[in-house]
């Protein structure tokens, strides 16, 4: 763990008669201090999981759908303060990492608190962000695993009841592959520009791009298969708190430094909010994620969120 954005990465799963698993992402530039003087914020330093507090960007895209009410940002700290700034150690026991940083005073949120406990007799990792306001707020708060897409073929599981949506616009334009503001059932027949359909629960994909959607009515752990490293990860999380789950396809669809058309990273980000949009616009009334606007906050009321990343073998030890 890194008190640099409090970011988790990489993390090594081991079991008897396994190969090691390292699934979590770690930018190209990610240790190189010539992009840390560079980018000095989160994009210099991107790797893993970290929490999002508040989530979002900070630059409204255009060309918004019709009735999407403009929103101004408190700040210009995309993904929030925290992802920008570097956290302090605190005391805990063998198993343990914990982390906290102070926000200034301007800040809605008062403190992030942020602990992980490695599971004494299993692969897995228990998880726990506590968030202290500093005034009454609503905000847009996500989770942020970053799972690495270089290790073969990858199969994704993410259960869910409800629609999905695509990004309201491309979400790098002339480079996303998703039809933009679609709503659809099954992640593995998603629209695409042009018509046709694209499976976006089989990775690595089969053509470049970036995109972004929101699954809903999430009924359980989201799991990805590494067939070809002989391993499985699942992510699980309090889905009162954070009901939906964010894709983030980073397939080589960046181009512009540092990106380069080199990060290959598949984002599963447990979110309440729109998309990343949650801090710049809100859609219209009549739109489904209309009322994801983000947790309820209040001076000593801590919301403490819960989660856990627990890998498992795909085949019992020889």
């Amino acid at each position: 763990m890194h008190a640099f954005g409090g970011m988790l990465a990489p993390v090594v799963f081991r079991a008897a008669g396994h190969a090691d698993f390292s699934p979590m992402q770690v930018a190209p530039w990610a240790d190189d201090p010539a992009a840390h003087r560079q980018w000095p914020g989160l994009l210099g330093h991107l790797r893993g999981e970290w929490p999002c507090v508040p989530f979002g960007r900070c630059d409204r895209p255009a060309g918004l759908p019709g009735g999407w009410q403009a929103l101004e940002p408190a700040d210009g700290w995309g993904h929030g303060y925290a992802s920008h700034h570097r956290w302090e150690w605190q005391p805990a026991d063998p198993l343990a990492l914990a982390l906290r940083i102070d926000l200034p005073p301007d800040q809605p949120v008062q403190r992030l608190t942020r602990s992980v406990r490695a599971v004494a007799d299993a692969p897995a990792l228990e998880i726990e962000l506590r968030i202290d306001a500093r005034r009454p707020c609503t905000l847009p708060v996500a989770l942020h695993p970053t799972l690495r897409l270089d290790l073969g073929r990858i199969q994704l599981d993410a259960p869910h009841d409800g629609p999905a949506f695509s990004y309201p616009v491309p979400a790098e334009p002339g480079r996303s592959r998703l039809a933009p503001d679609a709503r659809f059932d099954h992640l593995a027949a998603a629209p695409l520009v042009g018509g046709g359909s694209g499976d976006f629960t089989r990775y690595p994909q089969p053509a470049d791009s970036e995109d972004l959607l929101q699954l809903t009515g999430l009924r359980g752990p989201v799991t990805a298969r590494f067939d070809h490293a002989g391993w499985a990860l699942a992510l699980d999380w309090d889905r009162t708190l954070l009901p939906d789950l964010m894709l983030w396809i980073s397939h080589r669809g960046r181009l512009a430094p540092p990106w380069n058309g080199r990060h290959l990273a598949l984002g599963l980000e447990p979110v309440n909010g729109a998309w990343d949009l949650g801090r710049v616009g809100q859609p219209p009334a009549g739109h489904p994620l209309a009322q994801r606007r983000g947790l309820v906050l209040a001076p000593g009321q801590p919301a403490v969120i819960r989660y856990r990343l627990a890998a498992q073998p795909l085949e019992a030890p020889a």
